[in-house]
C-alpha cells in the first residue's frame, strides 16, 4: 500500500538517469469502496492511452498491479514504470492543488514527467509540527515534499506540572514551582525541536497546543532558529479532542502559504534582475543555452497542459538543443526529442538546479513559459 517517500532531487535524478522511455501516471485515488470502480474505469482510460502511444505490455501491467494495490484509498497515486518495474511510486496527500477531478493523467516518452510532482513539492517546503503542552511535545518533522512525517515525542525533566494545589500561604510557592517545571520542559522541548528542524532544514514551524506552553518554548527557542524560520500557530492540542482533521486542514493551509510566498519571492528576484546585466534569462533559446552552459540557480517553467513544444538532449546534462543537433550525443547514440518542459528540468535537476513550476495564470512568469534565474 502507499508508498510515502520523500520527494528528493536524489530520487528525481535517479529516476531521470535511468534510459527511457518510461510510463508516467497520475491518478487520483477513491477512498469510499463504492467509488473504487470509478477509479478502476479512469485507471483504465489511462492504460488504454500508454498502449496506444506505444508503452509496453510489462510496464502498462506493472502499473495495473499497482494501482490495485492502492485501492481504495485517498490522494493521488504518482509512478513511473518501465521495462515491466515500478521505477518510483508515491501517494500524493489530498489536498495538493492538482488533487481534482481532471488530475488523471498518463504519457508515454523518453522522459518522466515531472512538472505535477514538483509542483506538489514546492507546495510542501520542509517544516515541523510541535503540539506541546505543560510536559513537552509531539513533534513530526517533514523534509521537503515528504509524505511522511519523522516523528519524536518529547517529554521533559520536570513533573510538577499543577500549580493550583494546597492553597494558603503555600500557595505561591507551588505556583512559582510549577511554572519554573513548566519552563524547564519548554528549554527541554526547544533544544529538541531546534535539532529537528536542522535535521530537515525547516524554514516553517507550526506551533499548536497549551498557550503558556506555546509561549515559553517561543521564549527559548534560538535567536538563529526564530530570525530563519516562521512560527506560525494552528489550533488543536495534544489531548485526543477530535481537532486532529482541523488541524490537518490548518497545516496544509499554512504549508502551501508559504511555498506561495517563496514562489512570490523568486518572482520579485526575477523582475529585478530583468534586462541587460541581470541574472534573468527568459525565452526558449536563452534559457536552453544557460541550461547548457551549467549557469542556472533556479528553472522556472509554467506548467500549461497545452504545450506542444520539444527540445532534443542527449546523454550528458547538458546536452540540449531547440533543434535536432547534426552530431549525437558524447555517448555515441542519437540525440532524443521530447517535450520542451520536461527536457528543461531533466538537464536542471542532473545540474544541481532548482525547479520551480508555476500555474499558467501565474503573473510575471517569464516570457514564452520559460526562463531562469543564473548564477552570480
Amino acid at each position: 500500500m502507499g508508498t510515502t517517500t520523500s520527494i528528493r532531487d536524489k530520487v528525481l535524478q535517479s529516476l531521470l538517469g535511468r534510459p527511457g522511455p518510461v510510463c508516467s501516471v497520475y491518478l487520483r485515488l477513491e477512498p469510499r469502496p463504492q467509488q473504487v470502480e470509478d477509479a478502476r474505469l479512469r485507471w483504465q482510460r489511462l492504460a488504454r492511452q500508454l498502449t496506444d502511444e506505444g508503452a509496453d505490455a510489462a510496464a502498462v501491467d506493472a502499473l495495473a498491479r499497482r494501482v490495485d494495490a492502492e485501492l481504495p484509498g485517498s490522494g493521488t497515486l504518482v509512478a513511473f514504470a518501465a521495462g515491466g518495474e515500478i521505477r518510483y511510486a508515491a501517494v500524493l496527500p489530498p489536498g495538493h492543488r492538482g488533487d481534482t477531478a481532471d488530475a488523471d493523467f498518463a504519457a508515454y516518452g523518453p522522459l518522466p514527467h515531472l512538472q505535477p510532482l514538483l509542483a506538489w513539492r514546492q507546495d510542501h517546503p520542509a517544516h515541523v509540527l510541535a503540539v506541546v503542552d505543560r510536559t513537552g511535545a509531539d513533534l513530526e518533522a517533514y523534509p521537503l515534499g515528504g509524505t511522511e512525517p519523522i516523528r519524536r515525542t518529547v517529554t521533559g525533566p520536570d513533573d510538577e506540572i499543577e500549580r493550583n494545589a494546597p492553597g494558603g500561604m503555600s500557595q505561591g510557592r507551588f505556583q512559582r514551582r510549577a511554572e519554573d517545571s513548566w519552563e524547564h520542559n519548554a528549554v527541554r522541548v526547544a533544544e529538541t525541536l531546534t535539532g529537528v528542524v536542522s535535521r530537515v532544514s525547516a524554514r516553517l514551524v507550526l506551533l499548536a497546543g497549551d498557550v503558556r506552553a506555546v509561549q515559553y518554548l517561543t521564549k527559548h527557542l534560538p535567536e538563529r532558529v526564530r530570525q530563519q524560520v516562521s512560527v506560525r500557530r494552528v489550533s488543536g492540542g495534544r489531548a485526543a479532542d477530535g481537532s486532529d482533521r482541523v488541524r490537518s486542514e490548518q497545516v496544509e493551509e499554512e504549508t502551501r502559504r508559504a511555498g506561495d510566498e517563496q514562489t512570490s519571492g523568486l518572482l520579485r528576484r526575477f523582475a529585478e534582475e530583468r534586462g541587460p546585466g541581470g541574472r534573468a534569462v527568459e525565452g526558449v533559446h536563452s534559457t536552453l543555452r544557460a541550461l547548457a552552459e551549467g549557469r542556472v540557480e533556479t528553472l522556472v517553467v509554467v506548467d500549461d497542459p497545452g504545450d506542444r513544444r520539444t527540445a532534443w538532449f542527449g546523454a550528458a546534462p547538458g546536452e540540449v538543443s531547440e533543434r535536432r543537433p547534426a552530431a549525437p550525443s558524447v555517448d555515441g547514440t542519437p540525440m532524443a526529442r521530447a517535450p520542451l518542459s520536461d527536457v528543461a528540468i531533466r538537464t536542471a535537476l542532473l545540474s544541481g538546479s532548482d525547479v520551480r513550476v508555476l500555474r499558467p495564470d501565474a503573473d510575471g512568469a517569464p516570457a514564452h513559459g520559460i526562463g531562469a534565474l543564473c548564477r552570480a
